[in-house]
């Protein structure tokens, strides 16, 4: 009678199985089941390991097995290798025979169709009846560096050793992992526990994340994700991690937005699934990247290397050639970085190395008294990272004598100084010698400097992320409450500005008309001037098509406005007249819901140049006060807001005020809220508030 079905497997037993079956095993390194039984045993694996192939006595000098029930139990995880077709059947075989986790690597399920989909499904009950787990399909498995149990076939294991250290990562994309696993290879980046998730039809991304957080190896947990199955979980597990003090650093598939300008309002077109996932990454303290390379390269250096002090600190350049020093310098600003400011101390250390009237950033030590020198060089870096300005120095290095002593030189400096050292060898082969020093005192390096920048950015999110405080959750205002009855489907702008009003969000005083004669009477009880738009459901930008006047003085320019809109090129449902407010700047204040992250909200550059300015911030709903005001400082119209050149400041607080009621909205609404902005919002002087002048809203 084959055993009972253990209890769920914890995923610590599947990283660090005692023992491994590989279903499909084979001599031939050429085949999917080769490489995995060959990885296994060429690191080190040191549990039992179990071949399965029913045509072979022996794989590789171990006895095999015909089928999973004849392997001698328990075994806590069979490694699948098998064409799609026979798949189910040696799934339901692994759940007949007790295994604890079934790793797949065959593809062509869920990923390839409804047919693949099918027999996903099938497969997926087959071993939660028999309390199995599975991680894949279509994965590339496990690189457990840590342990030395390589659960996989891929090809980033043909190294000789893959060196241990304390980069996690999670991955979606089983041919990634393997690629970046091998990037850092050649930086001699060290990695804790690697899992390839692929279609996630059992253990996904955040189980694996969730572990990460906890396992002792584990320093700094990277994550390339394409989409996450159990969202609700994701940003709680990105707060435990930073409360953890592991750094998580990101790349989100799918930047491009592909089908925005399908959207029906402005905040669709802004706020797609990419922007919300980054705003959720940042108000969590993550890092997120566009490049998987760059993530590797900062998690190594967030692994290796002492952390930022805190964010907004600059960056000194230093080498001995001033063409690296000043081409690197001059890369700063567009990685959102500067250069530093030398304190007194520094200046004075610096002095005694050099004329006065080179005792500036960059540092080019080839303007050394005596020329460039160990001591000095030393010296200066010592006291860039004793300053209070300077958060980290970039060390670009050239074709020059010595090289390798110098390069030798950085990781003692940089230990002692307990601030990050970048180092980049930029001469090609010539400086192989150098990184070898670096690899021997296990210290990163670079190959360009865009690559030392790439980091130092995200060396500088993961800082910003720290350093943001833990806040208690937002506080709702009083007297917010949905109406009763909630229309659906494509809103009016009067409908979408009376769902806002009941929030406490001032809009214009308006009225609707059908004929002329109602319009004039509104227009004389809201009082000259007025506005007047022509109402349809179907339109975004009205102003395009005619359907906005303004600043109508009189009875007769109403009239005349009124006759114009009914001649417009598309059907209204009537003429909205509404008073004809002024404010000194126009912003757009939105919200949505985005489908399994959860409502956003957004505050930007309003008008009708909305998205081509694309001046926005978003963040996830609801918001406190803090937030709201946090986001106004970050968009680039801040200044003018503020009272830049002269100007009064305007009412940036009653702005708050607005984004944080449309936020409850948007959290009450939820799945409900398809979309909704509200541009433009005209803001007054301080003092004076804001109002709701236009709005359109979709609800479902």
């Amino acid at each position: 009678m084959p055993p009972s079905p253990p209890d769920r497997i914890p995923l610590a037993r599947i990283v660090s199985p005692r023992s491994v079956a590989v279903i499909g095993a084979s001599d031939d390194v050429g085949k999917f089941g080769g490489r995995v039984i060959h990885y296994l045993i060429k690191h080190g694996y040191g549990g039992r390991l179990l071949p399965i192939n029913p045509n072979r006595p022996a794989i590789r000098g171990l006895p095999a097995f015909p089928g999973i029930a004849a392997a001698p139990g328990p075994v806590d995880v069979a490694i699948l290798a098998v064409p799609v077709g026979l798949l189910l059947r040696e799934i339901e075989a692994c759940a007949e025979a007790g295994v604890g986790a079934c790793i797949v690597i065959t593809g062509k399920l869920a990923d390839a169709g409804a047919e693949g989909a099918a027999i996903e499904a099938r497969a997926v009950a087959a071993a939660r009846a028999a309390g199995m787990r599975l991680v894949g399909p279509n994965c590339l498995g496990i690189f457990n560096v840590t342990d030395g149990a390589m659960l996989s076939s891929s090809l980033a294991l043909e190294v000789e050793t893959v060196r241990a250290g304390g980069i996690g990562m999670v991955s979606q994309s089983g041919a990634l992992m393997g690629t970046l696993v091998s990037l850092g290879h050649r930086h001699d980046a060290g990695f804790s526990r690697c899992v390839s998730v692929g279609n996630q039809a059992d253990l996904e991304l955040c189980d694996v994340l969730e572990f990460l957080i906890e396992d002792a190896a584990t320093s700094v947990i990277t994550l390339y994700v394409e989409g996450l199955k159990d969202p609700a979980r994701f940003a709680p597990l990105l707060l435990r991690a930073r409360a953890a003090g592991k750094p998580v650093l990101c790349v989100k598939a799918g930047r491009s937005e592909a089908g925005a300008q399908a959207a029906r309002s402005h905040t669709a077109s802004l706020a797609g699934s990419h922007a919300a996932f980054a705003a959720l990454c940042r108000d969590a303290g993550a890092v997120l990247l566009d490049d998987p390379a760059a993530m590797v390269l900062a998690a190594d250096a967030l692994d290796r290397l002492p952390r930022l002090p805190r964010a907004g600190m600059g960056v000194a350049v230093v080498a001995s050639s001033g063409g690296s020093t000043v081409t690197t310098t001059d890369m700063l600003a567009d990685y959102g970085l500067r250069l530093g400011e030398m304190g007194a101390a520094t200046r004075a250390e610096l002095r005694r190395w050099m004329p006065e009237s080179h005792v500036h950033l960059p540092l080019d030590t080839g303007s050394f008294n005596d020329g460039t020198s160990e001591d000095g060089l030393a010296a200066c870096i010592g006291a860039f990272l004793r300053d209070d300005d300077i958060g980290s120095v970039i060390v670009p290095m050239t074709t020059q004598p010595a090289m390798a002593a110098r390069a030798a030189m950085l990781p003692p400096l940089a230990r002692e100084g307990g601030r990050p050292l970048l180092y980049v060898m930029m001469a090609g082969e010539v400086g192989d010698a150098a990184r070898a020093r670096l690899r021997a005192a296990e210290f990163p390096f670079y190959d360009h400097a865009a690559q030392a920048l790439a980091v130092q950015r995200a060396l500088e999110q993961e800082a910003q992320g720290r350093g943001r405080a833990v806040l208690p959750p937002p506080a709702r205002p009083p007297g917010l409450a949905l109406p009763a009855a909630l229309p659906q489907g494509a809103l009016t702008e009067a409908e979408a500005k009376r769902l806002v009003a009941a929030f406490g969000i001032p809009v214009t005083r308006e009225a609707l008309a059908t004929t002329a004669g109602d319009a004039v009477a509104a227009a004389e009880a809201i009082g000259f001037p007025v506005a007047m738009k022509g109402v349809s459901r179907a339109v975004v930008h009205k102003s395009d098509l005619g359907l906005v006047k303004l600043n109508l003085a009189d009875a007769d320019a109403v009239r005349a406005a009124h006759a114009a809109l009914l001649a417009a090129p598309v059907p209204l449902e009537g003429v909205l007249v509404q008073e004809m407010a002024r404010g000194a700047a126009e912003l757009i204040l939105g919200a949505r819901h985005e489908p399994g992250l959860g409502p956003f909200v957004l505050v930007g550059s309003g008008g009708i140049w909305v998205e081509v300015l694309r001046d926005v911030q978003l963040a996830p709903a609801p918001l406190r006060p803090e937030d709201a005001r946090a986001m106004l400082r970050r968009l680039a119209i801040w200044p003018v807001l503020a009272g830049a050149r002269g100007r009064p400041a305007l009412d940036t607080e009653a702005a708050a005020e607005a984004l944080v009621r449309l936020s409850w909205l948007a959290a009450d609404l939820g799945e409900r809220l398809v979309e909704l902005d509200l541009n433009p919002i005209l803001l007054r002087a301080a003092g004076e508030g804001c109002i709701a002048v236009d709005g359109r809203a979709t609800l479902a």
